[in-house]
């Protein structure tokens, strides 16, 4: 009797354990398949994150060009010339109302850190803030203390005529229109983003351009 009274302990024991066993099993895999399932959950979540950034980028842009062009359409309606920057293309319209009236190639110069804001931002639109014919540039002191002479002190000795063309169109924001920079003007002393016109072309655009119009940069 003992014997039997012990062995049905024992497989009560064994039962129990192979219960438990399988409870932690059961228990183990569960965990895995909530971590699995997490892991999913995260992924498509970041997923739909990155989904909608993009979305409203695409709209902020939609946006911007829809006001562009309204802006663009309202200025055609006056008979008012205008320039558009096409960045891509490394080229310059000269425009009035919905007519093309010249197409010139140009190169973005300046700075390259500016230079590559300039061509990586989204379109805007400038404003021709003033037009100067006169772009003669004055030498520095500082350029003479780093030659090691003493800078002069008259004017007309430190003076570079014509060192940015025949004439410069003003923008604002760290950017201007105007022809080849001067040879005697240190690459340092350019501190800004400049769409460089060959002479001719600079003259018949400029010709067409005056102070107020509106330059598009796309």
């Amino acid at each position: 009797m003992a014997g039997r009274r012990t062995g049905r302990v024992l497989g009560a024991l064994a039962l129990l354990v192979g219960l438990l066993a399988l409870a932690r099993l059961v228990d183990a895999v569960g965990k895995r398949q909530l971590l699995v399932v997490a892991r999913e959950l995260s992924s498509e979540a970041a997923s739909l994150r990155r989904r909608h950034d993009m979305l409203a980028g695409q709209r902020d842009r939609l946006e911007l060009d829809r006001q562009l062009l309204e802006h663009r359409l309202a200025v055609m309606s006056k008979r008012e010339h205008y320039l558009v920057i096409l960045r891509g293309q490394n080229r310059l319209r000269l425009g009035l109302e919905d007519k093309i009236l010249a197409e010139v190639p140009i190169r973005v110069r300046g700075p390259q850190d500016a230079v590559d804001e300039f061509l990586a931002m989204p379109r805007t639109t400038y404003q021709v803030l003033a037009k100067r014919t006169e772009t003669s540039w004055y030498r520095p002191d500082w350029l003479y203390v780093l030659e090691g002479v003493d800078p002069p002190a008259d004017s007309a000795a430190r003076v570079v005529p014509r060192a940015m063309g025949p004439v410069a169109l003003e923008l604002g924001g760290g950017l201007a229109i105007h022809g080849p920079v001067s040879d005697d003007v240190p690459t340092e002393a350019v501190d800004y983003v400049y769409v460089q016109l060959d002479t001719v072309s600079l003259k018949g655009v400029a010709g067409s351009i005056g102070q107020g119009a509106l330059v598009f940069v796309h």
